[in-house]
């Protein structure tokens, strides 16, 4: 087995993640805390008002009978009062549960109802409208608009966050600080889902520890600035928005402000960050794609988002394609790529600042972080990040856990000189005819890195000769008039996605003759002439794939490149390429 881990020592942890914002909000009293829109501009809070409503919100939980341990769920978007709320309840010693405010109804009461909550913060009473589980917490909590009192029935009393905040009684600050204090670091702080992309969401069971180790890692690696701006759309309740940016941006002092864009109205995000100027922007590869779109065909987009002040950009969730990184190497910001998951708090490996990347790798392990591949290529961590287990699921826990603190990621990978190089998940690994195993992620990465055109790649083909794949496009790219050239490629813009899928035959073409893996090379692809989306389960709400859902939803698809000859449905055009050491390339319809 091959192992990695860093070469600097992790240091201690010292501060639970309540203990960390009150030291914050005296240390940057006047400095800016947090944003968000309030009608036309952002509304901004001072680190010091922070900390007046963080305490208040914490002497409510107090006066209200929490006690250390009690689990308070969350289902909100991304605001102030659900920051304070959340913060608060860990600050205290009780457990935050965020639930995502997307789900449909009849999941987003099951998970309610698998939590068994003592207390649940809403958005507003249209949301809390919504929730009918048998198992109602004591009380609700809602962020926003007035309370009716008819809401409040049987053992739950509802309250409203403007109601907390106006108390007349004074904080007793002294007591409520001795008993922050009493919270330890490896006390639970948070059961966070993770998201569900094969099965019913697994409730990760993280401690202040696991949450704070990250944080004094990044300090030791990038040496962040205190008053840095950040412009955050990523949701709380997963947790690549809600441990690792978020929890940045608080512990380093810096601002941060919220995208209302919700990642899907790129106009929007333009906007807010033509106001915003972040200093940092993290984010995940769709929405870059989308982002460098709009920049290759609007000099006034390139201005806006390629500012002075933008220092680095951060992504995760899944590999970035070189054809979009490549143009913030000829801008000269440096692109820092993750790895990770919900159970690693999430961070395990980054990459350095720099503008040279490469496929597939994802940097070196993060101070107090070891990693190491198993006989069959899965990659195993250890450290202060790796959760203590599964929410009420024991035998999911042992499954992945073992007793000298190993975790099993799911991801099977290499480590290489470079950095711990991604291949695919364990999962999703299927067997050709030939009985050849295909790791189906690095083609659908090469796929994506070799066209920007493309946002997505499904590739599959379990019992077949040759691996397929259905492509899905970034059709504000295709569809522009004009797109701007990046150095190193020689694509046109294809106007069309029939003129994509003719553009893609060579493209597809020449991917295959540089893998020297013959039975990895695609033989037909489906060009789809629509995206991906969130709000059909398609995409996990970090912009994932959801490899079950695009099966389902896309039968008709997946089936009619199975059988050769069937006719393709509408809407899609079929690319047929020959093997390169065959053949002439094939038609393409």
């Amino acid at each position: 087995m091959k192992a990695m881990k860093s070469r600097q020592q992790l240091g201690e942890v010292q501060f639970t993640v309540g203990q960390m914002l009150l030291a914050n909000g005296e240390r940057y009293a006047k400095s800016a805390a947090f944003a968000e829109r309030d009608g036309s501009q952002y509304r901004f809070w001072t680190w010091a008002e922070l900390k007046r409503d963080l305490i208040s919100f914490c002497q409510y939980l107090k006066d209200a009978g929490y006690k250390p341990g009690d689990r308070i769920g969350v289902v909100a978007g991304n605001n102030y009062a659900r920051l304070i709320a959340e913060m608060a309840t860990m600050a205290v010693g009780c457990v935050s549960v965020p639930i995502f405010i997307g789900y449909a109804k009849d999941f987003l009461n099951q998970l309610v109802e698998f939590s068994d909550l003592q207390g649940l913060v809403v958005e507003n009473g249209e949301k809390l409208k919504q929730l009918q589980t048998a198992l109602w917490p004591r009380e609700i909590i809602v962020l926003k608009g007035a309370v009716e009192q008819k809401w409040s029935h049987g053992k739950s009393q509802v309250h409203g966050f403007s109601q907390i905040r106006e108390r007349t009684r004074p904080p007793a600050e002294k007591d409520l600080l001795a008993a922050i204090a009493q919270v330890k670091v490896d006390d639970l702080a948070m059961i966070m889902f993770t998201s569900g992309t094969t099965n019913f969401p697994k409730g990760v069971m993280l401690s202040h520890r696991n949450i704070m180790s990250q944080q004094v890692a990044l300090q030791q690696l990038w040496k962040p600035q205190s008053g840095m701006r950040f412009l955050c759309y990523l949701p709380w309740h997963h947790s690549f928005g809600g441990l690792f940016e978020r929890f940045f941006a608080l512990s380093t002092g810096g601002c941060l402000a919220v995208d209302d864009s919700l990642g899907k109205d790129v106009d929007k995000l333009f906007t807010n960050f033509a106001e915003i100027k972040p200093h940092v922007y993290f984010s995940v590869p769709k929405i870059y794609q989308e982002i460098i779109g709009r920049v290759l065909t609007s000099p006034q987009a390139e201005k806006t988002f390629f500012h002075p002040d933008l220092k680095f950009v951060f992504t995760a969730a899944a590999p970035l394609p070189l054809s979009v990184s490549n143009v913030f190497s000829q801008k000269g910001v440096p692109v820092a790529e993750g790895w990770g998951l919900t159970e690693t708090s999430p961070c395990c490996t980054l990459t350095e600042l720099s503008l040279e990347r490469q496929v597939g790798v994802v940097g070196f392990p993060i101070p107090g972080v070891e990693v190491k591949t198993a006989e069959d290529g899965e990659i195993l961590v250890r450290g202060p990040n790796v959760m203590s287990g599964y929410f009420r699921n024991p035998e999911a826990s042992e499954r992945v856990l073992e007793a000298d603190g190993w975790f099993h990621t799911g991801d099977v990978g290499e480590i290489t000189e470079a950095g711990v190089k991604i291949l695919s998940r364990k999962d999703r690994i299927f067997k050709l005819s030939n009985g050849e195993k295909v790791f189906p992620a690095g083609i659908e990465e090469r796929l994506r890195t070799k066209c920007r055109f493309i946002k997505h790649a499904y590739v599959f083909g379990s019992g077949q000769q040759a691996p397929l794949a259905l492509l899905f496009p970034n059709m504000e790219l295709v569809e522009a008039k004009e797109v701007a050239s990046v150095e190193g490629e020689s694509c046109s813009n294809p106007c069309s996605s029939g003129e994509l899928a003719r553009c893609l035959r060579q493209c597809i073409s020449n991917v295959n003759a540089s893998n020297p893996v013959r039975f990895e090379r695609i033989d037909r692809a489906l060009v789809v002439q629509q995206e991906l989306s969130l709000d059909k389960n398609e995409l996990t709400p970090s912009f994932k794939l959801v490899p079950r859902t695009v099966e389902k939803n896309y039968a008709p698809y997946i089936l009619s490149l199975q059988n050769v000859g069937k006719q393709v449905p509408e809407n899609s055009y079929l690319v047929e390429v020959k093997d390169p050491d065959g053949d002439p390339e094939g038609e393409t319809e």
